[in-house]
């Protein structure tokens, strides 16, 4: 006796592009006659509300990077609340949904679906609700279909949606975004390490003027408006690689996350999504935005070397784009590499040179490090051999490098022997390799 193992028609076209496996599914069920065709998102909301899609009336409202999280929220709230029927978002595929993390929690949220609502849960009618990919652009929106005549209840739902995102429904403020794009703008929710000023070692001059770049949108906000001043501020940390200029901007956003929200933009996102980037404020309230080499995406006209990414900075920057309340924090390893327009006065508020430590201050540094585990040491002695500059980065990598040698059993002459060794510096590559 034999077993039949012929793969079914849905394992065959696994995998296959959804518009060619929907065709092929299609024709395949018409010519072999082997049942209906699967229901589309199309049918699904006709046949719930009773009428023909083209007789129904339908509100939309289109989403943005951070709308689609906290909207989509919202509508699986909804869903769980009515234990909504569910079917397809986009033509005849299933429900896909996408995974948040917040609070280390996994939170799902609808990509595509269509959800149907009886009357007496939503509304005083039947509606469809639909999230789905807008047809001519990568960003999703949701519409909320009724009957004809309840044209008035799809538009109530559709703004009972929004004002819920606006409200209790928009977990994402005060939270840290990373922002990125792969064709369209993307917000993940992450976290910032918690870090005090005393890990960081810098001149008392920067610390006051990231403190008062923070004033210019926390205690002196209101006296700022009502002299009709901007309640935006912009101070770039420009200087050689490894002094703190990241270790800065993102302390102080740690410092301000929760009574703002903070984005943190990657180049991509930079390069390409900048304008939406700012527009997002309106949904995210007061918010740090974070520009990590700004050099990299802005470029200079003189260098022959900006993009539309120049332009998007200096409206933002200049208040084109609205963003009060808005603090950015840019940082630079080439100020040069930056085009003169973006750094002028009155767009970054703020350019703040950081350089190589003291000697002293490197000491500092490697005693924050080390001292728990190597108290007596006299840190400025153990470098005191070194020739040129050092940076804070370059001491951290002395301070782990001592660690991996001799582990807790650390004094001056062993961390002096790590040093002089030089084996923590980074060495050139030299040769050819395959």
């Amino acid at each position: 006796m034999t077993t039949d193992v012929s793969p079914s028609l849905d394992g065959l076209l696994a995998g296959t592009n959804p518009t060619v496996r929907a065709t092929l599914d299609a024709l395949g069920r018409l010519l072999t006659g082997t049942g209906a065709a699967r229901p589309t998102a199309d049918s699904f909301a006709s046949r719930r509300l009773g009428a023909p899609l083209h007789l129904l009336a339908a509100q939309s409202v289109k989403l943005t990077a951070s709308t689609e999280i906290t909207l989509a929220g919202v509508l699986a709230t909804r869903i769980h609340e009515h234990a909504a029927e569910t079917g397809p978002g986009e033509d005849d595929e299933p429900p896909r949904w996408r995974t948040v993390e917040i609070d280390h929690s996994a939170l799902s949220v609808p990509v595509a679906l269509s959800a149907f609502f009886p009357r007496g849960t939503l509304a005083d009618a039947d509606v469809v609700v639909r999230i789905a990919e807008q047809v001519t652009s990568d960003r999703l929106e949701i519409r909320v279909f009724a009957a004809a005549e309840d044209h008035a209840v799809a538009s109530g739902v559709a703004k009972s949606f929004v004002r819920d995102a606006h409200g209790a429904g928009n977990f994402l403020r005060g939270r840290v975004l990373a922002a990125s794009y792969d064709y369209a703008l993307r917000f993940d929710v992450t976290t910032l390490q918690a870090r005090g000023r005393d890990s960081l070692v810098l001149p008392d001059e920067v610390w006051r003027e990231l403190d008062a770049a923070v004033a210019a949108v926390t205690t002196r906000a209101e006296i700022l408006r009502e002299l009709g001043l901007a309640t935006r501020r912009g101070i770039l940390l420009a200087g050689p690689p490894g002094v703190g200029k990241t270790a800065a901007s993102w302390l102080l956003a740690a410092e301000l996350v929760g009574a703002f929200t903070v984005i943190v933009v990657d180049e991509s996102a930079g390069g390409a999504r900048l304008r939406d980037v700012y527009a997002e404020a309106a949904e995210l309230g007061p918010t740090v935005v974070l520009l990590d080499d700004i050099d990299l995406y802005v470029g200079s006209r003189t260098r022959g070397t900006s993009g539309s990414s120049l332009a998007a900075l200096l409206d933002v920057l200049d208040g084109a784009v609205e963003h009060d309340d808005i603090l950015t924090i840019a940082t630079t390893n080439d100020p040069s590499a930056l085009d003169s327009a973006a750094t002028r006065s009155a767009r970054f508020d703020t350019i703040v040179e950081l350089g190589y430590p003291t000697r002293a201050a490197s000491a500092q540094i490697l005693a924050s490090i080390l001292s728990p585990v190597a108290p007596s040491v006299d840190f400025v002695a153990a470098l005191a051999i070194v020739d040129g500059p050092l940076s804070g980065a370059d001491v951290r990598a002395i301070a782990q490098r001592a660690v991996i040698d001799h582990g807790t059993d650390l004094d001056e002459a062993k961390i002096r022997s790590v040093v002089e060794q030089g084996r923590w510096k980074t060495s050139e590559l030299t040769g050819q390799y395959l």
